[in-house]
């Protein structure tokens, strides 16, 4: 009986696990929503990133999944299980987002609105939005930076070539020396333009205080002037009387010339009287005509302003060195700041890249070769060209935005500081026509400044897009690299004792 008892059992245990296994295919076959639901489809223009179980959900609750995914001419015929009870209207809407930067994508479900008809099984969501994501956002910066990739195309085959290199060499020495040359002017002159403004202003203010008020009193001190000079020409008539005929011809002659040189300058001095009394000439006006007076106080204020603003310009120069572990060499960028406000400056860098420049050629064969068309299209890379940059910043609080031309493209950037600004998070966008790539160029980085003049620079470059390699001598071409590197800053504190010392140096 024992024996017989044994096998029973574990017949039974065999019969019961082949249950459940059909069981739990079953179920994972038919899903877990049950036999209340209806099957609908929709037309995609790309379904990357879905596949069957795809969720299907409604303010972040799964309704449904994706049974079948299937090519209709050029579009991708995407078909839906959903539950009946979400009351799936005519109007729905149907959208394609990221679940995470990882590429997986989800379908978010908006039913539509109460006074549609309700959706018959078999029916077509006709209102699709595919295109999200970072997708959706790399078209947009593509759109918003056309314009400038339009600039730096111009002046790409404006500065390229060695020409070009040494153009912005000079142009960038020359900068440097202005900057410099205007700073020590600045400094040099700003105490004596102070003192001569204060000097205006005390005078200007005197001759109104002087004025207003005392309108008679001015006329009176015109009046007793007059009468002066009218007593002094007739002391001058009784000394030529006194003298008389019998005075030497040489005593004659001094004291007329110096009586007719006191006459000269009394009648002057009465004509200047009399212009300031009237308003005539400019410092008539100045004292006689109040708004005039107010307009010029202004404006020794607006040149005194610009005076300090030019005195308060500040620059910032900076060499770092990137180490790229894919291409195996050194990246060098060298940068000028120029800071017009604590929150808004310029930056201006060259850079020498191992990636190299990319050039785009275009040569028309007339007449055309058998076998090759008459326009061809070569890419040219040179090595030993610059690539240069053209921002401008403007900080909000905790986070500095820039926009305008990096390493030759146009591109926008945001630096975000943390840590009393040691430390800084910093992430470009740029180099969106590039036919190699299929992803706008991202790159990403840590600075951490350990000392006042030095920091520590890490991160990642073209996040992604995959390498691509050189044909000819396996060079890294373009693609995400790592790096790692330090750089030096100097303050125009620092310029002040270098530049003077560069001119010097290169002319020996």
């Amino acid at each position: 009986m024992k024996s017989f008892v044994t096998p029973f059992r574990v017949g039974m245990l065999v019969l019961a696990a082949v249950g459940f296994l059909l069981a739990f295919l079953i179920f994972v076959r038919r899903g877990t929503m049950g036999v209340d639901t209806i099957t609908v489809y929709a037309m995609f223009r790309d379904a990357s990133g879905l596949g069957t179980r795809s969720r299907v959900q409604v303010a972040g609750i799964p309704v449904g999944e994706i049974r079948e995914i299937t090519l209709v001419g050029t579009r991708a015929r995407v078909q839906l299980r959903l539950r009946k009870d979400i009351g799936l209207r005519t109007d729905a809407t149907l959208i394609k987002r990221t679940e995470s930067f990882l590429g997986d994508y989800l379908l978010d479900l908006q039913v539509g609105s109460p006074e549609a008809p309700f959706m018959p099984d078999g029916g077509e969501i006709t209102h699709v939005i595919d295109q999200q994501g970072l997708q959706a956002l790399f078209d947009t910066l593509g759109k918003i930076t056309t314009d400038i990739q339009s600039v730096t195309t111009s002046l790409r085959e404006s500065l390229g070539g060695d020409a070009g290199t040494e153009s912005l060499k000079t142009i960038v020495r020359n900068l440097t020396e202005l900057s410099q040359s205007v700073n020590d002017t600045a400094q040099r002159s700003s105490q004596n333009i102070e003192a001569i403004l204060e000097n205006v202003r005390d005078v200007t203010a005197s001759m109104r205080s002087a004025t207003e008020g005392e309108a008679s009193s001015v006329r009176e001190i015109i009046e007793n002037v007059r009468v002066l000079t009218g007593d002094v020409r007739r002391i001058v008539a009784d000394v030529r009387t006194t003298m008389g005929p019998d005075a030497g011809a040489e005593q004659l002659a001094s004291i007329g010339s110096s009586i007719q040189k006191l006459d000269a300058t009394l009648g002057n001095l009465q004509a200047v009287t009399e212009n300031l009394r009237e308003g005539r000439g400019a410092v008539g006006q100045i004292v006689s005509d109040e708004k005039l007076g107010r307009q010029v106080g202004e404006t020794i204020e607006d040149v005194s302003n610009y005076a300090q603003r030019l005195v308060g310009l500040k620059l910032e120069a900076s060499i770092r060195s990137d180490y790229l572990f894919n291409a195996g060499a050194a990246k060098i960028e060298a940068s000028l700041r120029i800071i017009a406000r604590p929150d808004k400056y310029y930056i201006i860098s060259l850079i020498s890249d191992p990636r190299g420049v990319e050039t785009t050629e275009y040569i028309q064969t007339n007449p055309p070769s058998r076998d090759d068309p008459a326009l061809q299209k070569r890419t040219v890379t040179s090595i030993n060209s610059l690539k240069f940059s053209a921002q401008f910043a403007k900080r909000f609080y905790w986070a500095t935005f820039r926009f305008g031309i990096i390493e030759s493209t146009g591109g926008v950037g945001v630096d975000l500081h943390f840590w009393r600004d040691q430390l800084a998070l910093k992430t470009d966008f740029f180099d969106f026509a590039n036919q190699r790539l299929r992803w706008p160029r991202v790159r990403t980085s840590l600075q951490f400044t350990f000392l006042q003049h030095l920091y520590l620079n890490a991160g990642v470059d073209d996040i992604f897009n995959r390498p691509v390699y050189s044909q000819l001598d396996n060079r890294v071409l373009a693609g995400r690299d790592f790096f790692l590197g330090a750089g030096i800053v100097f303050t125009d504190d620092d310029l002040k004792a270098l530049v003077p010392v560069v001119p010097a140096g290169v002319g020996r």
